[in-house]
């Protein structure tokens, strides 16, 4: 029997596709999407309202408690009434805090539609702006909830029209984002405006919101809201005007339902022809048709399998059906069907399109899997990979105290990895570490401590966090030749930075054609087209000395990023045997470090966005500990009693950082980190931590010649 009085409706409820919305909730971190979170399931029922805003019940994990942030991703389905007329609302809320980004860029895939909390004190931060331009590039509709306005009455006790001003500069910010990184025609038909009530107000923690549409129905002006707090009858606002009414209805009524939104979304996350069957079938959201299911998130199942979060786009998936794995080749078994509701999972039998639905099936599978009918498997391509804001930077080397849990240690960090979008995991090829790359230091310690979690309490040694550089040319280098081993084949290359060029424009702009693109934007181009032909008997090895060699560059074995390698000549042994895939790869390998040597190679750091938002009396000690370590101040902004700061600093400076703030600011300040760029390391320090990278990766000191690695073009 369900524990959830809900669920039996919402079952009932699922094939009218009219009848849904696919809801994310997305915010900067501390602006309220948590407590928001809170008062829509108090209104629907699922917690007491005196309990809204301290619950934090999407906020399960003990990380997240005791943090008091939002880690992961968590689902709700939810029943709401609106004018008589039942709506699901499956919920979606998100983290927060920047090194959790790729798990609301999974969770954007799987809805349509996503409230984005704003402070009204704060007004619109570094990550609005970031979680935001990642639901428009997921084609995902946004409405604005500007929260915490009570803040702007009791703390800055502004006037009605002082506040009516900060409201509209909010709107107006916004909308500004809508236009920079929305799509025509829809950054046009998106922009939110409170006449056309895609814009509420209000305050989460006390429970009150409302639009313009109803606070005209219940007769309600701004005025009102400001007597109430001034008379401390604050909590009658909570009763006339639920936050929960607010925002629900402004979901329902413009947010798109999932027939709606598939037909515009498809182009953009399905890498299919839009005309084939399949392309037809999601666009409809057809319960008849094929099943097609993107797995937006996974976790190991206990019983063996995983439990998958997914977003249903076509067909209907029921207990024991046989899917096929797009991208993983194999089929899987459903063994049980589910709907979140928090931390727990009710059991429904069957799910059909439109919906998020969780999955127990009996395959280890990875986030962004694609899944169909097994019947229908042939032709059908994924969907198109999650694109993320940012990337692992920063490093650390992981062991078991005992040897002999090696094993234990590499599947817990495995399961860590599947769950976890942002971390990866990689052995160092000269050291044999296991290495951990996360996002920042927070991403760390939480990234630790689940994994003494998985592993069951696994006794691990783990190194002092190191950053991770790449390599880099900054002008075109010599032309080089260098040979195979075996002295009979020879590859000559020219290598050159590539900082702007797009991928796309390479073949059509260039003479030449592009052989391979690997994931820092590395290119390799054939310039000799003549020769074009004999290239496709090793082409394969062609490539794969390429990617070997700027997989780890010759200053220090770290990834090159941005280089691009013109292949202009090449000679092969004509026996088979002499030509073998190890045979090239050596020499084009060889020729790709010798030629990069030439090319006044610079090693890269990374930068982080930072943003610190303090009280003003306290800016200054925070600008003064931002310059000490080598960061850059680039704009302050005064917002009421809060000065905004924002500057950049390199990745390798922020250890301690949080620790140094929070001493300086007793508390007061918060911050957020976010991977801005690459630059190049000063070249006072550059030698020193060439030198220090070589020397933990076991590499001899100097940064070899490099006639080392040629023989005369």
């Amino acid at each position: 029997m369900p524990r959830f009085k809900q669920i039996a409706e919402i079952q009932q409820f699922m094939s009218q596709k009219e009848q849904i919305r696919n809801l994310g909730i997305v915010a900067h971190i501390d602006h309220g999407k948590t407590t928001l979170a809170d008062a829509l399931l108090a209104g629907v029922g699922l917690l007491s309202p005196q309990m809204a805003g301290t619950a934090r019940v999407l906020d399960y994990l003990e990380d997240e408690q005791r943090r008091k942030i939002t880690i992961k991703t968590a689902n709700i389905s939810l029943l709401y009434k609106a004018q008589g007329n039942p709506y699901i609302i499956n919920l979606v809320d998100t983290p927060g805090h920047v090194d959790f980004t790729g798990k609301v860029t999974r969770a954007l895939r799987a809805i349509d539609g996503v409230v984005v909390v704003v402070d009204a004190v704060e007004e619109i931060m570094a990550q609005t702006e970031i979680v935001t331009r990642q639901a428009l590039a997921e084609r995902v509709r946004p409405v604005l909830f500007i929260n915490k306005v009570d803040r702007l009455i009791t703390e800055l006790q502004l006037g009605e029209a002082q506040i009516e001003e900060k409201l509209n500069r909010i709107i107006g910010g916004f909308n500004d984002l809508i236009e920079l990184y929305g799509e025509k025609p829809f950054s046009a038909q998106w922009k939110v405006d409170p006449a056309e009530g895609s814009v509420a107000f209000g305050s989460a923690l006390h429970g009150w919101g409302f639009t313009l549409e109803t606070a005209k129905r219940k007769g309600t002006k701004f005025g009102d809201i400001i007597n109430a707090y001034k008379k401390g009858a604050s909590q009658r606002l909570g009763r006339e005007m639920p936050v929960y009414d607010a925002v629900f209805d402004m979901a329902v009524r413009n947010l798109p339902n999932p027939k709606q939104a598939q037909s515009y979304r498809v182009d953009r996350i399905w890498s299919g022809l839009r005309q084939s069957e399949v392309g037809e079938s999601i666009a409809d959201c057809n319960d008849d048709k094929l099943a097609v299911m993107c797995v937006t998130h996974v976790q190991p199942d206990v019983e063996g399998g995983s439990v998958v979060t997914s977003r249903l786009f076509s067909g209907t998936i029921k207990e024991g059906d046989l899917l096929h794995c797009v991208n993983a080749l194999r089929e899987t078994v459903v063994n049980k069907v589910y709907v979140y509701m928090g931390a727990l999972k009710e059991a429904v039998g069957q799910v059909s399109a439109g919906n998020i639905a969780v999955l127990a099936v009996s395959e280890i599978l990875r986030a962004g899997e694609t899944l169909v009918d097994a019947e229908h498997k042939a032709g059908v391509v994924p969907f198109e990979g999650i694109n993320y804001v940012s990337e692992p930077v920063v490093t650390v080397a992981v062991e078991p105290k005992n040897p002999k849990d090696i094993f234990d240690l590499l599947k817990s960090l495995h399961k860590l990895v599947t769950e976890d979008p942002n971390l990866a995991v990689t052995v160092d090829k000269e050291t044999g570490e296991y290495l951990l790359s996360v996002m920042g230091e927070l991403h760390l310690e939480v990234a630790l401590s689940q994994l003494k979690g998985i592993s069951g309490g696994l006794e691990v040694t783990v190194s002092a966090p190191r950053i991770v550089y790449r390599e880099s040319a900054t002008k075109k280098g010599a032309v080089a030749s260098a040979s195979s081993s075996n002295r009979q084949n020879r590859f000559t290359v020219q290598v050159e930075p590539d900082e702007e060029a797009q991928a796309s424009q390479l073949q059509v702009e260039e003479a030449g054609s592009v052989l391979s693109i690997d994931e820092h934007r590395n290119v390799l181009v054939n310039r000799n087209v003549e020769k074009e032909e004999g290239l496709q008997e090793v082409l394969e090895a062609v490539i794969g000395g390429f990617e070997f060699a700027c997989g780890a560059g010759p200053l220090c074995a770290e990834p090159m990023r941005h280089v691009k390698v013109n292949l202009l000549d090449f000679e092969l042994s004509k026996t088979q045997e002499q030509r073998s895939s190890t045979e090239v790869m050596h020499a084009v390998g060889k020729a790709i470090f010798g030629a990069f040597l030439t090319a006044k190679p610079v090693l890269q750091e990374p930068i982080y966005k930072t943003v610190i938002t303090a009280p003003t009396d306290l800016a200054g000690e925070c600008s003064r500990i931002l310059e000490t370590r080598r960061g850059k101040i680039s704009a302050f902004e005064q917002k009421g009693l809060l000065t905004v700061i924002t500057g950049y600093i390199p990745v390798s400076e922020t250890f301690g950082l949080s620790k140094e703030l929070r001493s300086a600011t007793s508390g007061r300040a918060f911050w957020q980190n976010m991977l801005d760029k690459w630059q190049q390391v000063p070249q006072k320090l550059a030698p020193k931590v060439i030198a220090q990278v070589r020397r933990r990766k076991g590499l001899a000191v100097d940064v070899p010649d490099a006639g080392r690695f040629l023989e005369e073009a």
